[in-house]
């Protein structure tokens, strides 16, 4: 049968029952470890207590967020699933979310054993352990400390799905006057302020703390011909936007008409792609492998496209 505690009623229960019983003598089981700080790249304690008379109860704090656990008898059976973790006997709590592992395992009546998988985040995971029984409580607080960087693998992106489209946007408008009785070339560079935007997007919270901080660049597709594929090109694999420069140095010359004001006006096709992604990272230590899926956008610029119109 399942159970599920809420930590605020077992907290009064613990204060009545300790209350009513201060006359009753029992063994005194608490450890003298009441705080904990452990590596999260797969470091092991384990706790000892005084003596057997004791269950268990975990609580998140580290962020105010809640976190799923799994509870397993002393068989290995799954009992209970729940936001907060309630142990009676032998038997083992395992936490697996996206970004932070453990498991704390009492196969001994008077040990806990806490075994990390990782610790992905950038800071500190934190949680409480609250051994007691009907007279008595002992708070233990752990901290799992970060575990290293995963390293980024390879890279691989969706060549044949992906989504395409062209928008024309106002590039640059300005007017230029001739009073000369001959036309007169107005020097235009086209792509001289041409955005080639870049943004990598993920729906999996992991995607970019786990990679070791630094100047991660890729290697990314860009459209040839109205065809996506791998040209060379490079951007850095963060989920900020970022503008590549576009090599593109094309200059022209605008007529204007001999005694004539013109108001000149560039557009620019907008190619815009958005593709699926998967990274592949490796732990340095551990061995572990993560596989990280996202979308890319690009928006690049394509052809262009003058206007002149007699300015009044």
């Amino acid at each position: 049968m399942k159970k599920y505690i809420d930590l605020t009623a077992y907290l009064l229960i613990l204060l009545v029952f300790y209350g009513c019983n201060g006359d009753v003598f029992v063994d005194d089981f608490r450890s003298s470890d009441s705080e904990l700080t452990l590596d999260g790249n797969g470091d092991v304690k384990t706790i000892r207590f005084a003596s057997s008379n004791w269950d268990f109860l975990i609580y998140t704090y580290s962020d105010g967020f809640s976190y799923p656990y799994k509870i397993y008898d002393e068989d290995g059976n799954l009992t209970t699933t729940g936001e907060v973790a309630y142990l009676e006997g032998l038997g083992k709590v395992v936490c697996d979310e996206d970004l932070t592992g453990f498991t704390i395992e009492r196969s001994n009546s008077k040990e806990l054993k806490i075994t990390v998988d990782e610790n992905a985040r950038a800071t500190n995971f934190r949680f409480m352990i609250m051994a007691a029984n009907e007279y008595e409580y002992q708070e233990i607080y752990v901290d799992i400390s970060p575990s290293d960087r995963y390293v980024f693998d390879h890279i691989t992106y969706s060549l044949d799905m992906y989504f395409y489209a062209k928008k024309k946007e106002e590039q640059k408008s300005f007017v230029q006057f001739n009073g000369w009785d001959i036309p007169y070339p107005c020097p235009l560079l086209p792509y001289e302020n041409a955005r080639y935007e870049v943004t990598f997007r993920s729906e999996m919270p992991e995607a970019f703390q786990l990679l070791e901080e630094g100047d991660l660049t890729v290697e990314i597709p860009d459209m040839k011909d109205r065809h996506l594929g791998l040209n060379g090109k490079r951007a850095q694999y963060t989920s900020m936007q970022q503008t590549l420069p576009f090599p593109d140095t094309e200059q022209i010359e605008v007529l204007i008409p001999s005694n004539t004001t013109q108001r000149i006006t560039l557009w620019m096709d907008y190619e815009w792609f958005e593709t699926r992604y998967t990274l592949h990272a490796t732990h340095p230590k551990t061995g572990k492998q993560r596989v990280i899926t996202g979308m890319l956008q690009s928006k690049m610029p394509g052809e262009y496209e003058i206007k002149q119109e007699d300015f009044k």
